[in-house]
């Protein structure tokens, strides 16, 4: 057998189990991914508990917690004042990563269970540092009203490319 013939067959293994090892890394990502995705778009139950000025008072261990895409990137600060009798909601992320989000898009459900826009931001990335979501609670209920808005409501926060990057509840009151 030549040395050339061992050589390729070797490069040829090597290569074969790179891909391999890249490929189960990616499945395990998306896989992590996927299942954060899921567990977003379980009915809303409890909310972390703030106030007015942030301070968070309750923890919901399910509220706010950051995708397995951005962990290490982006840092979220629990939705506040929550719960809230009218007052606009702010949610904070600290983007820690340069480039690491380019837009963002903030959803409620409907009463059809349809994704309902909350907020839109298309810069592209976003820049490093705190960027603010700020939610009118009338805009939960069908009727534009607060009575009409009343109640426990899940907010998905995407990036521009439709990835989830956190999720939490806010109550209306």
């Amino acid at each position: 057998m030549s040395v050339i013939y061992k050589y390729t067959v070797i490069c040829f293994l090597f290569l074969g189990f790179a891909v391999l090892l890249a490929t189960n890394g990616c499945s395990s990502a998306d896989d992590a991914q996927r299942k954060f995705e899921n567990e977003a778009f379980r009915a809303p139950s409890g909310f972390t508990r703030t106030s007015s000025s942030g301070e968070v008072i309750s923890v919901d261990p399910d509220d706010w917690r950051v995708s397995p895409l951005y962990a290490g990137f982006v840092e979220v600060s629990p939705a506040f004042p929550n719960p809230t009798i009218g007052d606009n909601v702010t949610i904070e992320l600290l983007i820690t990563g340069l480039g690491a989000v380019n837009g963002l898009e903030v959803f409620s459900l409907d009463e059809q269970n349809q994704l309902k826009p909350l907020f839109y931001d298309d810069r592209i990335p976003l820049p490093v540092g705190f960027s603010q979501i700020l939610i009118n609670p009338v805009r939960f209920g069908p009727s534009g009203t607060i009575a009409g808005a009343r109640g426990l409501h899940r907010v998905f926060v995407f990036d521009g490319r439709e990835n989830l990057i956190t999720y939490g509840d806010i109550m209306v009151e």
